[in-house]
């Protein structure tokens, strides 16, 4: 007997078979992704076959399954390539005490999603995939289609040939504003490049975009943009804001009327678990923990658990007025632990999150811890200053601190503590940490007020070398243009 609920709860489970109400069975069968106590995608074979299986459970997994059956129906009828739908039946009920159906697809060998495909690319070769996935979303305009859920995984590369995946995404593009609708689906799937991709990217896909419809003129770019900043800017806030503090694929959360936790599932750690539920102090005043803070407001630590090293970030409370003013609002590891997750959404290095900690009383909160991943690497002062470091390689590490700067500018983040200590260097890339001030505006205004301020305080760490200032300088001015932010930050 198979408990699907359970296994779709679960972080890892191992290969299992799974019985057809019509006497089929599925074998082997490894989960690749589920959606908790909704739905299961596993790999696996069915009559000799490779196969991938979605199996559908809970009160609405046959409407669920119709949806997605019938999605791949309209793109089978408008000839948009798509695995095959080999199979369709409900499960046994022995396997689970509530209905279910799976439907069973072909597996397309040797393909990739388009997400692992973009990864292994080189710059060019990112550009050429880009036009091909824009060129796919054009045809499926053309068919009076529209793919909701436009994430690089819905899509498989094999060679030149792209499938589309998902059929539960796949809705009638509206007769109704279908040029607005057909523009907004686009700006969708192009909010899923790096916004350094998009900023020189724009022009070419949406002439290629403009081609694939056969329109005489490309959509204004400017509109585009801002379109694309709109859905980059929503995907990321409901995640880093939203899904990353409840239960979810990537998260496991533990609450009570004393704490609320949340940890990563990415190389879980029962023993840290067990302590930050337990003795989380022990984690910064234990004598074995090597002490990297030791403030009224903050204490960090480093510490080692199974071997893994850790920064553990505990926020104090000062006293019963502070408390009165911190209890209510979101804590400072709360913000943290959302930013860092903001951050790797947006592509922007930092050490990944590993658990977030509120010792609560109801919905009152008191101390608050953040661990991340330990980063045993210099920050950008002293790998600027160190023998071993090349000037070539220092002038290519200063180009890529402008670049990020840059990249934080086109994202409205401000980080507000840029002094030295918090930007680390690795394999010549800047690494961000500290992030209980970092804030992603709405407002350009405000944004650009403080994008000012991080500009002066980064170059502030050197004011006493001029000639690493000047170089950090040229860098910017080299990737900034003649912006006129970078203009008021020289200001003098």
């Amino acid at each position: 007997m198979v408990d699907l609920f359970q296994l779709s709860r679960e972080a890892a489970a191992a290969p299992f078979d799974l019985s057809l109400a019509d006497a089929g069975q599925l074998h082997d069968l490894r989960v690749v992704r589920v959606v908790p106590n909704k739905r299961l995608v596993c790999r696996g074979v069915w009559n000799g076959q490779s196969i991938y299986a979605k199996i559908f459970i809970g009160s609405q997994a046959q409407r669920y399954a119709a949806r997605d059956a019938e999605g791949v129906g309209r793109l089978i009828k408008a000839g948009i390539a798509t695995p095959a739908l080999l199979h369709s039946a409900d499960i046994a009920a022995e396997n689970l005490a509530a209905t279910g159906r799976v439907l069973v697809y072909a597996a397309i060998d040797d393909a990739m999603n388009a997400e692992q495909a973009w990864q292994q690319c080189t710059d060019h070769q990112r550009l050429g995939l880009a036009m091909k996935l824009v060129a796919e979303i054009a045809a499926h305009h053309n068919a009076g289609l529209l793919q909701t859920d436009l994430y690089l995984k819905n899509f498989l590369v094999l060679g030149e040939k792209l499938y589309t995946l998902d059929g539960d995404a796949i809705k009638p593009l509206p007769q109704f504003l279908a040029r607005r609708t057909a523009l907004g689906n686009l700006a969708l799937l192009l909010s899923k490049f790096d916004v350094l991709e998009i900023q020189a990217w724009v022009p070419s896909l949406l002439q290629a975009y403009a081609a694939g419809r056969g329109w005489g003129n490309c959509p204004d770019e400017q509109q585009m943009q801002s379109r694309i900043a709109h859905y980059r800017r929503r995907a990321v806030r409901s995640y880093a804001e939203k899904k990353v503090l409840r239960q979810c694929t990537d998260v496991m959360v533990s609450r009570s009327w004393r704490h609320f936790l949340a940890m990563s599932r990415q190389n879980p750690n029962a023993q840290l678990q067990q302590m930050l539920l337990a003795t989380p102090d022990a984690l910064v005043e234990d004598i074995s923990r090597q002490r990297l803070k030791n403030g009224n407001t903050c204490t960090v630590a480093l510490a080692e658990i199974n071997g893994r090293k850790l920064v553990v970030k505990r926020y104090n409370i000062k006293s019963f007025w502070h408390w009165l003013g911190r209890f209510w609002r979101s804590s400072r590891a709360a913000d943290s632990w959302s930013n860092a997750h903001r951050l790797l959404m947006y592509g922007v290095a930092t050490p990944a999150p590993v658990a977030l900690l509120e010792q609560r009383f109801g919905p009152l909160r008191g101390r608050a811890y953040f661990i991340a991943d330990y980063i045993a690497t210099p920050d950008v002062a002293q790998w600027l200053q160190s023998t071993s470091v090349t000037d070539k390689q220092k002038k290519s590490g200063l180009e890529a601190l402008a670049r990020l700067m840059y990249k934080l500018m086109l994202l409205q983040i401000a980080h507000g503590d840029l002094k030295a200590s918090n930007i680390h260097i690795d394999g010549g890339w800047p690494v961000l940490i500290d992030l209980d001030s970092l804030r992603e505006f709405r407002c350009k205004v405000w944004f650009e007020t403080s994008h000012v301020r991080d500009l002066k305080r980064l170059l502030r760490n050197w004011r006493d070398q001029p000639d690493v200032q000047q170089s950090l300088i040229g860098a910017l001015q080299k990737t900034y243009g003649d912006h006129p932010l970078l203009a008021k930050a020289l200001q003098v």
